[in-house]
C-alpha cells in the first residue's frame, strides 16, 4: 500500500520524536570524580580595555602562567586547563604537591607579572586575582563541573579580593585560598609559606558562605631565573609596544 505525502511526513515525525525521547531517557555514562588542586585565575579590570588589548593581555597571561609552572618544575602537560576569556582555570592532579604550587608557582607568577608591568610603558597594567582550592571534580566531554569548582570560581570573584586590590594599588597579584587549603597546608608552615601573612575573610557570593584567606605573595625569581623564557618575551614586547 502506497502512503501519501502527509502520511509519510507524520510517520517520519513520530519516528524522530520516539528517538529523541529515548535519548532523553538514557542515563549518562557514569563519571568518577577526581581529587585535584583547582586554581582559578582572573584578570582585574580587563572589561574596560578594547578587544585588541584584551587579546594581547590574555596571550601574555598564558605565557606567564606556563613560564611559572616550568620554573617550578611542573610539566604543563600534566594539567588540564579551561579558558575563561580574561582568565583560566587549572586542574592540577594530586600527584603534584600543593606546596609546589603555593610556594613556587604563585611567587614565580607574581615575579613575572611584576617584571612585565615595569616594562609596560603606557600600556595597561596586568593585575591578577588567583584562587586556590582542592576537591572533587567531574570531567565531562565538554568541560568540568563540581561543587568544589564552583567554590573556587566564587572565591576568585569575591568582594574581599577586590577590596584588597583597592587598598593595595601596588599589588600585581592577590591570592585567596580556601579554608580547606589553609587548614591542610598554610597553617603548618610548609616550606616558605608563612600563615602570619594570610588574612581571614568571609566570602558571600551567590550560594557560597565560606571562610577564606587572602595573601599578597612576595615575588620570587626562580634559580636560575626562568620566569620568562626568550620565546615568552616576544609577547611582553608586543604588549608594551602597543
Amino acid at each position: 500500500m502506497e502512503l501519501g505525502f502527509l502520511q509519510l511526513a507524520t510517520l517520519f515525525c513520530q519516528t524522530l520524536a520516539t528517538g529523541l525521547d529515548t535519548r532523553r531517557r538514557r542515563a549518562p555514562d557514569p563519571v568518577d570524580p577526581r581529587y585535584e588542586l583547582i586554581v582559578a585565575i582572573d584578570t582585574a579590570g580587563s572589561g574596560s580595555w578594547d578587544d585588541l588589548t584584551q587579546l594581547r593581555a590574555r596571550t601574555l597571561l598564558d605565557e606567564l602562567v606556563q613560564a611559572a609552572f616550568r620554573a617550578a618544575g611542573i610539566p604543563w602537560h600534566k594539567l588540564r586547563t579551561e579558558d575563561r576569556g580574561d582568565g583560566m582555570i587549572l586542574f592540577i592532579p594530586a600527584t603534584v604537591p600543593k606546596t609546589q604550587v603555593l610556594d613556587a608557582v604563585i611567587p614565580y607568577l607574581s615575579a613575572g607579572l611584576r617584571d612585565c608591568n615595569r616594562r609596560r610603558g603606557q600600556g595597561p597594567r596586568l593585575r591578577l586575582r588567583v584562587a586556590v582550592h582542592a576537591g572533587e571534580v567531574l570531567h565531562g566531554p565538554l568541560g568540568c563541573v563540581g561543587t568544589d569548582l564552583n567554590l573556587t570560581c566564587r572565591l576568585v570573584n569575591s568582594r574581599p579580593v577586590c577590596r584588597v586590590f583597592t587598598h593595595h594599588p601596588d599589588a600585581d597579584l592577590i591570592l585567596i585560598a580556601s579554608e580547606a587549603i589553609y587548614q591542610a597546608m598554610v597553617r603548618h608552615n610548609h616550606r616558605n609559606i608563612d600563615p602570619a601573612r594570610f588574612t581571614r575573610v568571609h566570602v558571600g557570593v551567590k550560594e557560597v558562605r565560606a571562610k577564606a584567606w587572602i595573601h599578597i605573595p612576595e615575588p620570587r625569581r626562580a634559580t636560575p631565573p626562568r620566569t620568562l623564557a626568550p620565546a615568552d618575551l616576544r609577547w611582553v614586547t608586543y604588549l608594551i609596544g602597543r
